[in-house]
C-alpha cells in the first residue's frame, strides 16, 4: 500500500460526490470531468479494480490539449467482457459540476459546507477504451474509477517494441493495434500496411511476414494479453492514491448506497438500456433510440432510491448519512479488499462454516504454536461445530498472529459487484437453509441460478418479504489491542462496541481478548439480497449467486451487503486497512 501524506499536510475538507445507479444497471456512477475541456463522463465506482478507465467516444480525446501520450498500454480481462488500450496523462476533476439529477430535500443535511469544492489533478494517468465494441462492457457507464491498491493497475510498456521495429513515434496513442498494425501469433512481430509503413516507420523498413500462421490485433483481447505480458510492466498509481500523495485528501472514502439494481417507477424496464454502445453511431434509427435511452436516465436518476454519495478523504465526519456504532471488518491485504469470512446464517439456523477454518489449521501444522485440537469438527454445512468457543478463538488467533497467513482471505468487499456471490459452498448450503425454513423458497431462487435472470426477474405477486428471513455474516473484525476509537452518529468519540449489528464471541478471558480480533455480524435484509420494481415495475430479482466457473474460491460481497450500511474504507488503519459498517440515518 502506498505511503499516506503526513496528517498535516492533508486537508481537514471532504469531498462529497453524488453518485447513481443507472448507468450501469446497479453499479454507483461518479462523474468526473477529462481534459482541457472538462468532458464529463460517469464512471463506476469500483473497489475490486484500480484503473482509471474512460471510453474513448465518451472523453473527447483529439480535442484535448491536455492530453501527453505515452508508450504504456493497459488491458483487462473480466468473467464477462474486458477492454485495452493506451495509458495517457491529462487533467481529471471531480465534483467541478453537479451531475444531471437533482437530490431528494432528504439528503440537503450538510454539517460540511466546504465538502463540495473540486479535486483537480493536472497530470493524470488515464487509460483510454480502444474499440467501441469493448465500450459495452460498461454497459451504459463510460468507464471504472478504481479505488482498489496499486497492485491491481499493471501497465505495459511498449517502448522497447516500438523502437526494436522502427515504429516512430513510440507511443500507444493514437492507438495502433487496431486495423493499421496486427501482430503475429508466432513471434509477435509488427506487420504494418504500406500506408502505416509510410506514415509511421522513419526508414520505411517493410516487416517481413513469413511463417504467420495467425495475426492479429488488439481486439483479439486474449491473444493481445499474451503479447503484453511479453513487455516490460510498470505499476501506475491509481486515482485515489495520487489523491492522498498530493495531500489532497486523507486514505479513506466512504460510500452509501440504496439499491442494488436500479428502481422502476414507470412503465420503462431494463429492456430500454439492453442495447450496448453501438460502432454504428451513424444511424439515424439509433440516434431516436439513444435520445429515449437519455430521456429515461434522467427520468430515473430523479428517484431517490437511485442515487447514493461517495465521500472521498473521510467518512465519520458525514453524520447526516449514519446513526449508531460501527462495526469494524479487517481487511487482510492490501490488493483487493480483502477480508475473511466465517460463516454465513439464515434467520436463526445454525451458522454454516465458511471452511476458512479448516484451510487455516491445516496450513498451520506445523508452522504455528496452536496445537491441533481433536475435539474440534469442522463444519461442512449445517451440522453444529463442537467446542464453539476453542473453535472459534484458535480460528480468530491464527487468522489475527500469523503473519503468512495475512493474505489468505476468502471474500473481497467489491462496491463494482451489484450482487454477492458466494462459493459453491456456501451457496448451495444457503439454499438448503432457506429450503428448510419454506421449501418454495428454493423454487423461487432457483430460476436466478441463470444470470440472464436478472433481466427478466419474477412477478412480485409471487414474494412475500415478510416471510423471508435476515441473512447474517460473520467475519473476521478488528483486533482488539489495536482497536482506535470511532466516532459515533452524535459526533461524539467512542469505543467501537458494535451494539447495532454486531455479535462477539471468543471473550473467554482477558488475554484472549487482546490477543485475538473480534468475531463481528452484518445483517442483510430480505429487500436487499431481493430488489423488487426491477428490472421493470412489478418485478423482482434475488441477488445471490453461485461462484462462477474459473473464479477462485472466494465470495464476492458486492452492493446488497452496504445497501442498508453507510460503509467507510479507512486504508490509513493498521497496516492494511480496515472497513467500517454503520446504519444508514
Amino acid at each position: 500500500m502506498s505511503a499516506s501524506p503526513k496528517l498535516g499536510s492533508v486537508s481537514p475538507r471532504t469531498l462529497k460526490v453524488p453518485i447513481t445507479n443507472v448507468y450501469a444497471m446497479g453499479g454507483y456512477c461518479a462523474q468526473l470531468r477529462f481534459g482541457a475541456n472538462k468532458t464529463p463522463a460517469n464512471l463506476i465506482i469500483d473497489t475490486g479494480s484500480s484503473t482509471l478507465v474512460v471510453s474513448d467516444s465518451d472523453y473527447d480525446d483529439e480535442q484535448d490539449t491536455s492530453l501527453v501520450a505515452t508508450s504504456f498500454a493497459q488491458e483487462v480481462l473480466y468473467g464477462a467482457g474486458g477492454w485495452d488500450g493506451p495509458v495517457v496523462h491529462t487533467r481529471v476533476g471531480l465534483r467541478e459540476e453537479d451531475i444531471d439529477f437533482n437530490l431528494s430535500d432528504g439528503y440537503q443535511l450538510e454539517p460540511n459546507p466546504d465538502a463540495h469544492a473540486p479535486i483537480v489533478l493536472n497530470d493524470c494517468p488515464v487509460a483510454i477504451v480502444s474499440s467501441i465494441k469493448q465500450e459495452g462492457t460498461f454497459l451504459h457507464a463510460d468507464g471504472i474509477l478504481g479505488l482498489a491498491y496499486h497492485q491491481l493497475n499493471k501497465s505495459y510498456n511498449l517502448k522497447d517494441y516500438f523502437d526494436k521495429y522502427q515504429i516512430s513515434p513510440a507511443l500507444t496513442y493514437p492507438w495502433p493495434f487496431d486495423t493499421e498494425m496486427s501482430i503475429c501469433s508466432n513471434d509477435y512481430h509488427a506487420h504494418l500496411s504500406a500506408n502505416q509503413v509510410e506514415n509511421r516507420v522513419e526508414n520505411k523498413a517493410v516487416h517481413s511476414e513469413q511463417d504467420c500462421d495467425n495475426r492479429f490485433t488488439s481486439d483479439d483481447l486474449r491473444q493481445f494479453k499474451a503479447f503484453l505480458k511479453q513487455q516490460p510492466t510498470q505499476d501506475i498509481i491509481p486515482y485515489f492514491t495520487e489523491l492522498t500523495q498530493h495531500g489532497l485528501t486523507a486514505n479513506k472514502f466512504a460510500f452509501y448506497s440504496r439499491r442494488s439494481s436500479v428502481h422502476f417507477t414507470a412503465d420503462i424496464n431494463a429492456a430500454t438500456f439492453s442495447a450496448k454502445k453501438s460502432a454504428d453511431k451513424a444511424e439515424k434509427t439509433e440516434k431516436t433510440d439513444k435520445a429515449t435511452q437519455q430521456a429515461h436516465f434522467a427520468q430515473l436518476n430523479q428517484d431517490p432510491l437511485n442515487q447514493g454519495w461517495l465521500i472521498i478523504g473521510g467518512g465519520e465526519e458525514h453524520t447526516e448519512l449514519y446513526q449508531g456504532e460501527f462495526t469494524t471488518i479487517s481487511v487482510v491485504e492490501d490488493k483487493y479488499y480483502n477480508v475473511n469470512l466465517i460463516s454465513i446464517q439464515v434467520g436463526d439456523q445454525t451458522e454454516i462454516d465458511s471452511l476458512l477454518t479448516e484451510e487455516i489449521e491445516n496450513s498451520l501444522e506445523p508452522a504455528n504454536s496452536l496445537e491441533p485440537d481433536n475435539s474440534l469438527e469442522h463444519n461442512k454445512g449445517s451440522e453444529p461445530i463442537k467446542n464453539q468457543a476453542s473453535h472459534d478463538h484458535a480460528l480468530l488467533s491464527a487468522i489475527g498472529m500469523n503473519k503468512q497467513l495475512r493474505g489468505r482471505s476468502n471474500a473481497i468487499i467489491d462496491t463494482g459487484v451489484s450482487g454477492i456471490v458466494f462459493t459453491k459452498h456456501l451457496y448451495n448450503a444457503m439454499v438448503e437453509h432457506f429450503s428448510a425454513l419454506n421449501p418454495k423458497f428454493a423454487a423461487l431462487i432457483k430460476p436466478f441460478s441463470d444470470i440472464a435472470m436478472q433481466y427478466q426477474g419474477i412477478d412480485m405477486s409471487q414474494l412475500n418479504l415478510d416471510e423471508w428471513p435476515t441473512l447474517t455474516l460473520h467475519f473476521v473484525g478488528e483486533r482488539n489491542h489495536h482497536s482506535q476509537h470511532t466516532h459515533s452518529s452524535s459526533g461524539n468519540t467512542s469505543k467501537n462496541t458494535n451494539e447495532n449489528s454486531c455479535d462477539h464471541s471468543s471473550k473467554n478471558s482477558s488475554d484472549n481478548k487482546q490477543n485475538s480480533p473480534e468475531k463481528v455480524s452484518l445483517h442483510i435484509k430480505p429487500e436487499h439480497y431481493w430488489q423488487t420494481n426491477t428490472p421493470a415495475k412489478g418485478k423482482a430479482c434475488f441477488k445471490i449467486l453461485s461462484q462462477l466457473a474459473g473464479w477462485p474460491n472466494q465470495s464476492l460481497l458486492g452492493l446488497p451487503l452496504m445497501n442498508d450500511h453507510y460503509v467507510i474504507f479507512d486504508r490509513s488503519a493498521h497496516q492494511t486497512g480496515v472497513i467500517h459498517f454503520a446504519k444508514q440515518r
